[in-house]
């Protein structure tokens, strides 16, 4: 997904002043556009949007009406909140006893107990009309000032202005709170959008040739049904986030986001509050108006955990209880959220090896574990390989546009490809075909392309193929032996010297029974099985 959304904000001039004052607490997370401008038939708002290319666009009242029925890009509309129209009556009455109330109404609104109670409340004399156009809203307003009935108007941006020109004094309906609601309903609809146009703009479908992937496909729909968790294993670069998508676009929540977390990559300070969201005041460096946490904005949609075995203990006991009560807490609220989303998780370890090893909370994994779906490296789907390929360099061919000869190329690359054992496994294989297509953009013919020099790694040595397996466990096993001994026996250390996982090396030192002479975990590091299971 895009760091960053892109929001276009159409409207009048107190509306543009509105949205001003709050954007620098968007300021990481939008870029964000504003047009002065009353909706009409006058605009040629579809060159706006091709200029701009907003994800969403925000507006209010009828300038939304009239934007949502004329433009496919999704527009958010500013609400009105009973809180926000008794204030802003409050503020009227300070200027003068006559107030005159002007609210954009799709349909005539009958009075309601609102604007009944007002007069009561506040004094003085209060009337309110509905419009439905701007147009309307013109003549109502000109109708109320050549009859002199009230001394301060209160209503939208447009109304303000007609009021200011025939020296009414007027009174902004909207609240910064509401401006604040409007951003974050565009911040979260914009992410959606975000996600579905890399979805599409991605080169790859997920592509499919052998009997191995054609089963896992079968049972990834069989499992988009319901709200049951599936937890997906394989190697790095094998499609777990293709499945996911496909298990998201075949589900009961594909109407809503799939937003995607990375295990592995939030700090614990910053965990609950990325997550969870926070409420306004929160804590010190909190934005104002709060925020909506990952979570919450994956209600209605898919929870997708990237590398979930990366996680801390420290962090899985609170995804945990979320998972468990299906609602959230913002940080600093005492209101419980209900959420209803389903989970994808995704690991290239063995979480059952890091519960076994205490590095992975037994409760969490069964509820993650409800279907599994392992995914196989593609050296042993050779099947898949050369569809791949063609895949991936006719998609490349024409997104830098270049007359590649497929075929011919592919006459080249079959066998080397099949000989090869694939570490990366598909994303290699995309990586090597824009590779390809990149140089044949610069005027290379295929059959002139140096394939040793553009892909060196598939005449570089593979040792673990070509090693017998006795030889290669009895080397691995006297480098771990070395490492421990250099390292005093600190896991950690001969993890990162090793370029291996925790749990690999604390299952190698148990197959070598090597954890005795060596005590706990290391400097730092003791391993514990006491962890809370609440």
């Amino acid at each position: 997904m895009s760091s960053r959304a892109r929001i276009l904000l159409i409207g009048y001039r107190k509306f543009s002043e509105l949205i001003n004052s709050v954007l620098p607490e968007y300021k990481d997370e939008a870029e964000i556009i504003i047009v002065e401008s009353v909706a009409s038939g006058s605009v040629d708002y579809q060159a706006l949007v091709k200029e701009h290319k907003p994800d969403v666009i925000a507006s209010a009242g009828s300038n939304a009406a009239f934007l949502q029925n004329s433009l496919k890009v999704p527009v958010i509309a500013q609400p009105v909140t009973d809180t926000d129209i008794v204030d802003a009556v409050a503020r009227a009455r300070r200027i003068a006893e006559r107030v005159h109330v002007f609210t954009y109404a799709a349909v005539p609104e009958s009075e309601g107990r609102l604007f009944t109670a007002l007069p009561a409340l506040l004094g003085g004399s209060l009337r309110h009309q509905s419009y439905a156009t701007t147009d309307e809203a013109a003549e109502k307003l000109l109708a109320m000032a050549a009859a002199g009935s009230a001394d301060v108007v209160v209503g939208p941006s447009y109304i303000c202005e007609l009021a200011t020109r025939r020296g009414l004094p007027a009174v902004l309906i909207y609240s910064r709170e509401s401006a604040r609601s409007m951003l974050d309903e565009a911040l979260r609809q914009a992410r959606v959008r975000s996600a579905e146009r890399d979805t599409a703009q991605s080169p790859g479908r997920f592509v499919i040739d052998s009997p191995q992937m054609s089963r896992v496909a079968e049972l990834a729909r069989t499992y988009s049904r319901g709200s049951a968790a599936v937890l997906l294993q394989g190697e790095s670069g094998t499609g777990k986030e293709h499945i996911a998508r496909e298990i998201h676009q075949a589900s009961d929540y594909r109407n809503g986001a799939l937003v995607a977390i990375n295990c592995g990559s939030i700090p614990n300070e910053l965990f609950e509050s990325e997550l969870f969201g926070y409420v306004d005041g929160a804590f010190t460096s909190s934005r104002r108006g709060g925020r909506v946490g990952l979570v919450e904005q994956a209600n209605g949609g898919v929870l997708y955990l990237d590398e979930v075995g990366e996680m801390p203990l420290s962090q899985q006991v609170k995804l945990l209880r979320v998972l468990q009560e299906r609602s959230v807490r913002p940080v600093g609220s005492t209101r419980e959220l209900p959420l209803d989303f389903k989970v994808i998780a995704a690991t290239n370890a063995d979480l059952q090896e890091a519960v076994d090893a205490g590095q992975f909370r037994d409760d969490l994994y069964y509820r993650l574990n409800v279907f599994t779906l392992r995914l196989p490296p593609l050296r042993e789907r050779p099947e898949d390989v050369e569809a791949i390929a063609e895949h991936y360099l006719a998609e490349y061919a024409r997104q830098y546009e270049v007359d590649l000869d497929v075929a011919a190329l592919m006459a080249q690359l079959t066998g080397p490809f099949l000989g090869y054992r694939w570490p990366g496994n598909v994303r290699e294989l995309q990586n090597f075909a824009e590779r390809l297509a990149v140089n044949a953009a610069q005027g290379v013919a295929v059959d002139q392309l140096e394939l040793e020099e553009l892909l060196p790694e598939l005449s570089a040595v593979q040792p673990a193929r070509q090693m017998p397996a006795g030889l290669l466990k009895e080397q691995e096993c006297r480098a771990i032996a070395e490492a421990m001994q250099r390292f005093a026996g600190d896991k950690n250390a001969v993890s990162k010297e090793l370029g291996i996982s925790p749990t690999t090396l604390w299952r190698r030192l148990k197959e070598m029974d090597l954890n005795q002479d060596f005590g706990t975990d290391g400097a730092g590091n003791k391993k514990s099985n006491q962890h809370s299971r609440g």
